[in-house]
């Protein structure tokens, strides 16, 4: 990126919570939290301040189809970046100490993500729409498995799915891909199979209308839909569906539940795409006896789409909104680097452009054909809060159609 000063790198690893057994449910989180620990050069407090002390920035993240670990800095110091980021991912101890200490740091996250009633109810969501499938499963792992799970099966995972030979690298920024290729020659291993993911196939959800009682003030409430997978022909126009329907303060439901109705803070409607399916949702928070109500404008709003569609206006305006966004949130290069490795790992070549260019043919039809299809088919309500009656919300999804 010409004119960059910074650079910006990430390792991704094509394993997350979807390729976890039972057993090693958590593991790649897991993973996530000890490779920072230590290796036979650098202690944990040395891995941090190698980057921070220059003023850059050392993280991860897990997903639920891959772990990516990233560093920024400037671009003077991308020899130092590299270096401390593949001496992690090569050489980490994993000492049993150290791997004991993140254990209780990974339970009290999970226990901090259990408190928080919007994360349940998304979590809740999840496992309604993906029931038969590990889609479902949240990237942290269970108290359960992540109290069981020993040092040999964390090591065994990273060895499996951490070979230099099974990762994706990608760069952004100030970066001579030459340079950045011999510093990475000491990188060496085997080549090894990808893990086995099984094709997430959609069953009819087994309930309707999903709780969680907890003595919150407000409820949070998200209702959800099976929706697209990457590389689906109807993506696009369900994204812009989305930016119509929930995307902003002037998508419909905003100014029908908020401007008009002052019946909660926001909503917002959103879409989760994984490599093979997806999940399109609306939530909200509000006063526990306004559930129905709201729950009944959704319904009206996302009917009258799937009857009637969208405006050549509103759709005009949709990818407007959305072109500004993607190139804005793809500006900067840690953006850059993170869709790269990402992109690589799903095996999807198309560019930010290209991806623009596919959405500006969506057309008003496609987008009343595909509101037909997603919103027609069976919904999942996920409700976090105090216990509210349920049949009458019961009966609404029930009649959805």
């Amino acid at each position: 990126m010409a004119g960059s000063a910074t650079y910006s790198m990430g390792v991704f690893a094509g394993v997350g919570s979807r390729h976890e057994s039972d057993t090693l449910h958590g593991a790649s989180h897991f993973l996530e939290h000890v490779l920072f620990k230590g290796t036979p050069t650098r202690s944990a407090e040395e891995i941090s301040a190698a980057i921070e002390h220059r003023g850059g920035d050392l993280n991860a993240y897990t997903a639920k189809e891959h772990t990516c670990f990233h560093v920024k800095c400037l671009a003077e110091d991308a020899p130092l970046a590299v270096d401390v980021i593949s001496d992690m991912m090569i050489n980490s101890l994993i000492a049993t100490d150290d791997l004991e200490a993140e254990r209780e740091v990974i339970l009290d996250e999970i226990a901090m993500h259990l408190d928080d009633p919007d994360d349940l109810a998304h979590d809740q969501l999840a496992r309604g729409i993906f029931s038969d499938g590990q889609l479902g499963r949240t990237v942290i792992g269970s108290p359960e498995s992540v109290a069981a799970m020993s040092r040999r099966q964390v090591m065994g995972h990273w060895r499996r799915h951490y070979r230099p030979s099974r990762v994706v690298i990608a760069a952004a920024g100030h970066v001579d891909h030459d340079q950045l290729c011999e510093m990475l020659s000491g990188w060496e291993g085997d080549p090894t199979p990808a893990p086995t993911v099984r094709p997430q196939r959609l069953a009819a959800p087994q309930q309707q209308v999903l709780t969680v009682n907890r003595p919150t003030g407000q409820t949070a409430a998200v209702l959800g839909f099976a929706g697209c997978g990457l590389f689906d022909d109807r993506r696009h126009a369900l994204a812009l569906l989305s930016t119509v329907i929930g995307g902003g303060m002037s998508s419909r439901l905003f100014v029908e539940v908020r401007e008009r109705r002052g019946l909660a803070y926001g909503i917002d409607a959103m879409e989760t795409t994984y490599s093979d399916a997806g999940l399109w949702a609306v939530d909200w928070h509000c006063s526990p006896s306004r559930v129905p109500e709201i729950l009944g404008l959704v319904r009206q709003c996302l009917a009258e789409v799937s009857e009637h569609g969208v405006t050549s206006a509103e759709l005009e305006r949709a990818k407007s909104q959305l072109r500004g966004q993607t190139l804005l949130a793809f500006e900067g290069p840690t953006a850059r680097m993170s869709r790269l490795g990402s992109a690589e790992l799903a095996g999807d070549p198309r560019t930010v452009s290209q991806m623009l260019d596919q959405m500006e043919q969506v057309s008003v039809d496609d987008c009343r054909r595909v509101a037909a299809e997603v919103f027609g088919s069976t919904p999942v309500l996920s409700l976090v809060g105090p216990r509210i009656g349920t049949k009458r919300l019961g009966r609404t999804l029930a009649n959805w159609a």
